[in-house]
């Protein structure tokens, strides 16, 4: 028998075949480190799980903590990221940033009470009323409760005391314990609804042209392709970004905006009352699942629908019961309460 070599593939034979195109080899290493410096920064920041608080609003504080797309990944602190964001945006009850690839992703959870640290639950503090109301339910695990189902609570009244006075046979205080409150209360209170529409309105109608340009932009540089734009009456523009990407983390600093223009004229709409009624009904409803999204109860519902000669009014009460509550660390308050008490 005889051997014989067919073929040589791997990178060792690819080099020793190009081995005098140096451009080409420089081209490839140069390709290499790019594509290392990409690699050690941050291309991406995605928010998920925000309600209350918009992207926006998120970004710009990121942006002040000088947390941006470009900035080196090595230096980034993700626990002290998301502590910090939770101080600052006391709605979000739990937050955590990971890093995968290029991209930063800030998961959000929303609530009234900001779930801390374990190390955190063991400071001393004490549960305030976060809103003005009636003790719906009050179940205490620790701390002191000053109040009781059905007791009317002003906002920011101390409901579960983190201070828990010891008293001797005299029933003097002679020591006081401290603890971190922790309970479970739900408060009641009244919200006013109001939402009008009116019977002749100004609307679009769609005359169903539309046109699309692009614009390419790669870190601070941008080049957009000529639009025509200009030779619709009017129009609505939306945009549509991709960003390019390599796997499903490796974020490269490259983007992609599609623009669509759609061509509409100006045209008076005339509700029905059925018609006005439909549209009050959605808002309402659209308004109760942002509500019950955020762990809001709704106990009773008194929201009626009016018509006038050129409006339609939806307006009442709602009877609401949520945690309501907030933490507060400082008991120094409490403290000087305790001891004009007690003495």
């Amino acid at each position: 028998t005889s051997v014989v070599i067919t073929g040589r593939w791997g990178l060792p034979f690819f080099i020793h075949r190009y081995r005098k195109r140096k451009f080409f080899l420089i081209a490839v290493l140069a390709a290499g480190c790019f594509m290392f410096w990409l690699s050690a920064h941050i291309w991406n920041i995605s928010i998920e799980g925000n309600v209350s608080q918009t992207d926006d609003v998120i970004f710009e504080y990121l942006e002040g903590e000088g947390i941006r797309h470009g900035m080196v990944s090595s230096g980034l602190d993700c626990k002290a990221l998301a502590a910090g964001i939770r101080n600052y945006f006391p709605r979000f009850s739990w937050v955590a940033a990971e890093l995968k690839g290029t991209r930063l992703v800030i998961h959000v959870k929303e609530g009234i009470i900001p779930e801390t640290e374990s190390e955190d639950k063991e400071v001393p503090s004490s549960l305030a009323a976060a809103r003005s109301g009636t003790v719906l339910s009050i179940v205490t695990r620790s701390g002191r409760p000053l109040v009781k189902a059905g007791d009317t609570v002003e906002k920011d009244e101390i409901l579960v005391s983190g201070i828990l006075p010891i008293y001797n046979d005299s029933g003097e205080i002679s020591s006081r314990q401290y603890t971190a409150a922790d309970a479970d209360i739900i408060i009641q209170y009244t919200q006013n609804y109001r939402d009008r529409i009116a019977a002749e309105n100004q609307g679009k109608r769609y005359t169903g042209r539309e046109k699309t340009s692009y614009l390419y932009r790669m870190g601070d540089l941008s080049f957009a392709l000529p639009d025509q734009f200009d030779s619709f009456g009017q129009y609505d523009l939306t945009m549509e970004m991709n960003q390019l990407r390599l796997g499903e983390n490796f974020y490269l600093p490259v983007f992609l905006k599609k623009f669509t223009a759609m061509e509409y004229e100006n045209v008076e709409i005339i509700y029905t009352k059925e018609q006005m009624k439909q549209i009050l009904q959605g808002n309402f409803q659209d308004f109760v699942k942002n509500l019950e999204e955020k762990g809001v109860q709704i106990f009773e519902n008194d929201v009626k629908i009016e018509w006038t000669e050129k409006y339609a009014v939806a307006s009442g009460t709602l009877i609401i019961g949520e945690s309501a509550v907030r933490r507060i660390a400082s008991l120094d308050t409490e403290e000087e309460l305790l001891k004009n008490e007690y003495g």
